[in-house]
């Protein structure tokens, strides 16, 4: 096992990408301070450009000089960038360049576009980017997330991948929400880098042996999900059950109201970062949905 890949684990935010103005353009600033305030409470990685980065409402140059920006600033976090693009050239692109400016790793999306694609399509579509874009003791993490891609990532996939390419093929990130889904995972690939999406699932991923999560909350309280982890690593049941109740609480908002305006906004109230915006298709909160997260922040904190 490679041993950059053997670091992979812990907790990683998938950062939002923080827009501003009426040309929402980025605020690369705020990355810096995000990222900085995320390493200071406990997360182990950052995962920019991602689905909660909306990576695909961005082009492929303001992709490129977000995660150029974002590994700039990475102190002591782990980079895995999100690199996954619908046409195999911009992924390619997109994947080399990450790679090539320090990124850990990669999280590549399947290709999205054209639904259930044939499974020889999407062999082709990832031997093609390892060959042409990841270089020797570097590799990739597929994404799972068929919810919104429409196009898991099977076991015949990746049983296919492993033998042709088994130094490029390092993991995956389940985000299907699905507790069966993981664990199979995890006990399918022993020495794949599994990683839960899901908040609701961290002390499951925790305790049946994952590498870690990439969830939502680790933007906003990844010291809640680090303390989580090693109160599962220590046995302590009683307790990671009421931190798992203490994320699942703050986590609902994100399922009640805009998700990525949300966590923006939660991060505001809680980091005292500027409110930045989201890029359409996504939303706005109103004031009302403002009003009413702030409430259930406060209670949920115990006031901030």
């Amino acid at each position: 096992m490679s041993h950059v890949k053997e670091t992979l684990s812990g907790v990683f935010a998938p950062t939002v990408t923080p827009f501003v103005g009426d040309s929402l353009t980025i605020d690369f600033q705020w990355i810096e301070e995000h990222q900085r305030l995320i390493g200071s409470k406990g997360a182990t990685g950052a995962v920019p450009s991602g689905t909660n980065g909306e990576g695909p409402s961005m082009s492929l140059e303001e992709r490129k000089k977000l995660i150029g920006k974002a590994l700039e600033a990475r102190g002591g976090l782990k980079m895995i960038p999100g690199t996954g693009c619908a046409a195999l050239p911009d992924a390619i692109e997109l994947t080399r360049f990450a790679l090539e400016e320090g990124a850990d790793s990669v999280l590549v999306l399947p290709p999205f576009y054209f639904k259930n694609p044939k499974l020889e399509g999407l062999v082709n579509f990832f031997r093609t980017l390892c060959d042409k874009a990841v270089p020797p003791g570097k590799g990739i993490i597929l994404y799972n997330i068929p919810q919104i891609s429409a196009v898991p990532i099977s076991f015949e996939l990746l049983d296919a991948l492993l033998e042709s390419h088994p130094e490029c093929t390092w993991g995956v990130k389940d985000s299907s929400g699905d507790p069966e889904s993981l664990k199979k995972y995890v006990s399918r690939y022993p020495r794949l880098r599994i990683f839960a999406g899901s908040d609701r699932l961290a002390s499951l991923a925790y305790r049946i042996g994952a590498a870690g999560t990439i969830s939502a909350m680790a933007n906003i309280v990844p010291d809640w999900l680090q303390e989580l982890r090693e109160q599962v690593q220590r046995g302590d049941e009683q307790a990671a059950e009421a931190t798992q109740a203490r994320i699942d609480d703050m986590r609902e908002l994100l399922s009640i109201y805009p998700m990525r305006a949300a966590t923006k906004y939660i991060i505001h109230l809680l980091a005292g970062l500027p409110l930045v915006k989201v890029r359409p298709p996504e939303v706005e909160l109103t004031e009302e949905q403002m009003a009413a997260i702030k409430k259930r922040v406060e209670e949920i904190t115990g006031g901030y």
